[in-house]
């Protein structure tokens, strides 16, 4: 029987590992929302290695943003799961961001955040973690000139997942990120950050890890962008031992959208 829960619990960390949930490609949110009656569509892939480096692949990843009006923004997240040689869909995501503050010369911008994280992934077949996470998060953001900092800090309400019918004590997540984004040319930023998650498992180890990455813009409204990054602790402990996003976004308005202006 512990044979059998340890190899659960491996499944299981890797079923719910990205629980920091914000537009890709870095694990850092941002303040702004999506403009009003204008959809935000994010597609890529995602491939990610875990402490041990058992991989996992989000294949497709992809992400619909809509802004509700000039401050508030609905999202839904959703992905192909491919793991241990089983494939389908995994755990979804839909939440909404509000911004308290817009960004001014003088002050940052702030805004806040709740996810919900859906069991839609088949439990069984160790796609999800058959259980809802609540995450809240705060954000806060200020450009000067050529750069811009980022910082998040987020809780998510863990609940104690099933896999394989067996129940696993799991604990509240913390988050802290400090990104950063340096225009570097009219269409191009480049991309880099900081962040740390809290243990999920009694005994495992906490995860301080980089990222670095770009964004270019193709056109007006639609951009390609990609990020790398791994554990920046000893042995990589806490993980990732390599995290890879590469993908895009598409902007446009709503139908409905001329009709109500």
């Amino acid at each position: 029987m512990p044979a059998r829960i340890l190899a659960c619990v491996s499944a299981l960390l890797l079923v719910t590992a990205p629980r920091c949930f914000a537009p890709p490609p870095l694990v850092t949110g941002d303040v702004p929302t999506a403009d009003k009656q204008t959809f935000e569509w994010y597609a890529g892939v995602r491939y990610q290695e875990s402490e041990s480096g058992v991989p996992a692949r989000l294949l497709p990843f992809t992400e619909l943003v809509y802004g509700l009006t000039d401050r508030m923004e609905l999202t839904f997240e959703t992905a192909g799961l491919s793991k241990d040689h089983e494939y389908g869909l995994s755990d979804s995501v839909v939440g909404t961001k509000y911004v308290f503050l817009k960004e001014t010369e003088r002050r940052p911008g702030i805004a806040g955040s709740f996810e919900l994280k859906l069991p839609t992934g088949d439990e069984s077949r160790g796609l999800g973690s058959d259980e809802f996470d609540y995450d809240l998060r705060l954000r806060a953001q200020k450009t000067w000139g050529w750069f811009t900092a980022i910082g998040n800090a987020g809780y998510t309400f863990v609940t104690d997942p099933e896999y394989g019918g067996v129940t696993t004590s799991a604990e509240n997540v913390w988050l802290l990120t400090l990104g950063q984004e340096y225009q570097v040319a009219k269409k191009t930023k480049l991309l880099s950050e900081l962040y740390f998650v809290s243990r999920e498992e009694p005994g495992e180890a906490n995860r301080l890890a980089a990222n670095i990455g770009f964004k270019h813009k193709l056109r007006d409204n639609f951009t390609v962008h990609a990020a790398i990054g791994r554990s920046v602790r000893e042995e990589n402990r806490g993980g990732p031992d390599l995290r890879v996003y590469v993908g895009v976004k598409w902007e446009f308005g709503a139908p409905w959208r001329k009709r109500e202006e």
